[in-house]
C-alpha cells in the first residue's frame, strides 16, 4: 500500500511540478517587484530552488520534442554542468557587475537542491550512452 501511495505521488508530483513551480517563482517575483512583505527564506532561496527544476525541465522537453522520444532523460553530467554554470554566472560573474546580485552559499545549496529534486523527480542517465536506436 505504501508503495502505490509513494509511486502515486511521484506520479502527481512529476505531471504538476513545472506549471506549479513557474506560477510561484512568477508570485515570487511579483511581490518582491511590489515590495511585498514575504518571508526572508522565500524571498531569498525559494526562486534559487524553483531555477534549476525549471531550466532543466525546458532542456528535457526541447530534447524530447527534437528527437521525438518521450523516454529520453538528461545525463546526469549535463545536469551537473548546468547547475554549475548557473551557480558560477549568478554568484560569481554577476554580483561582480551588478550589485543588484549578491553571491551567497546558501543560493548555491538551493541550487544544488532543485538539481536534487530534479533528479528524483525526472530521473537521469549516469553516462551520455547514445540514445539512438
Amino acid at each position: 500500500m505504501l508503495d502505490f501511495l509513494l509511486k502515486m505521488f511521484k506520479t502527481i508530483v512529476k505531471k504538476y511540478y513545472f506549471p506549479v513551480f513557474i506560477i510561484t517563482g512568477l508570485l515570487v517575483y511579483l511581490l518582491q517587484r511590489y515590495n511585498a512583505d514575504i518571508p526572508i527564506l522565500i524571498n531569498n532561496y525559494l526562486n534559487d530552488f524553483l531555477c534549476m527544476p525549471i531550466v532543466l525541465k525546458i532542456g528535457l522537453c526541447s530534447v524530447r520534442y527534437i528527437k521525438s522520444d518521450e523516454h529520453i532523460v538528461l545525463p546526469l553530467p549535463l545536469q551537473i554542468i548546468m547547475t554549475f554554470l548557473f551557480i558560477i554566472y549568478f554568484e560569481v560573474v554577476l554580483p561582480s557587475y551588478n550589485e543588484r546580485y549578491t553571491a551567497d552559499m546558501l543560493d548555491v545549496v538551493a541550487y544544488a537542491l532543485g538539481l536534487i529534486f530534479f533528479m528524483s523527480v525526472e530521473g537521469f542517465k549516469k553516462d551520455n550512452v547514445n540514445t539512438d536506436n
